[in-house]
């Protein structure tokens, strides 16, 4: 199989734990694209925090942003997906975080806006490289996020996944970020929409990736490719697991499939 599309988490596969973009991970996506593979990075961030990515890797690619809620070329930011959540689930994904006295984030009109200025929000901040506003609103949401420790953000996440049921996809995509977008949203239907929009079939993807917030594309791609690092149940999703991202697993798995293949 020719593979021509490469669809890349960020966090805890191509970045390593310092993230890093590593010099092999960085030449190998480079020697990727130069045989006309399509490379799309796919995150919960949004385009805010990639530009030190997009930075080291040239042309206009698309990005999948904010866990699929939003697909767009990096330079010329053409949209290629877009969906965001309704303003009565994002009212009552703020109350429900509010009943449980933690810290509510949203993402509007590419705007970053908190439920309190603490620790745990600036840190986001940080990670996201916006400007912090308060929430005043909840419409055109493209996602929001609750800020707990990881054990609540796991116990939470089944809790959240009954209770929105066919509304909302909701999990987890660093341990400490419990992350909601629209049931009409993920990186998967984000995938697909690209594939559309480049004439790529789904046989032809590899997706690479490490969180629940993955495995939607992971199960669309032709071959998913699980990181060492993965959660077991994650690995157990996909045809393979690579090493792990402190491990350069994602230029294991080009020099394998794309490189050598």
């Amino acid at each position: 199989m020719r593979y021509k599309l490469l669809a890349v988490d960020m966090d805890g596969t191509l970045l390593n734990d310092a993230s890093i973009v590593t010099q092999r991970t960085r030449e190998a996506v480079l020697a990727a694209m130069e045989k006309g593979v399509l490379f799309v990075p796919s995150t919960g961030r949004p385009m805010y925090g990639m530009d030190s990515v997009h930075a080291m890797f040239p042309g206009d690619f698309p990005y999948i942003l904010f866990n699929g809620a939003l697909a767009v070329t990096g330079e010329t930011r053409q949209v290629l997906f877009s969906r965001g959540l309704g303003y009565g689930c994002a009212k009552e994904i703020y109350e429900l975080g509010m009943a449980r006295d933690i810290p509510v984030v949203l993402w509007a009109d590419n705007r970053l806006y908190v439920s309190r200025d603490c620790v745990a929000t600036r840190e986001y901040q940080d990670i996201t490289k916006a400007e912090m506003r308060m929430i005043d609103d909840f419409h055109d949401v493209t996602k929001m996020l609750w800020l707990a420790s990881p054990a609540q953000a796991l116990r939470w996440q089944e809790e959240m996944i009954a209770h929105f049921s066919g509304r909302v996809n909701c999990h987890t995509s660093r341990p400490e970020l419990l992350e909601f977008v629209d049931a009409g949203a993920s990186k998967g239907l984000a995938l697909a929409e690209v594939g559309k929009a480049y004439g790529i079939a789904r046989e032809e993807m590899i997706a690479v990736g490490d969180g629940w917030n993955d495995v939607s594309m992971l199960e669309y791609a032709g071959l998913g490719v699980a990181m060492g690092n993965a959660p077991e149940d994650i690995k157990r999703t996909c045809q393979e697991v690579t090493l792990g991202n402190n491990e350069d697993g994602v230029a294991r798995v080009i020099e394998k499939y794309i490189l050598e293949g």
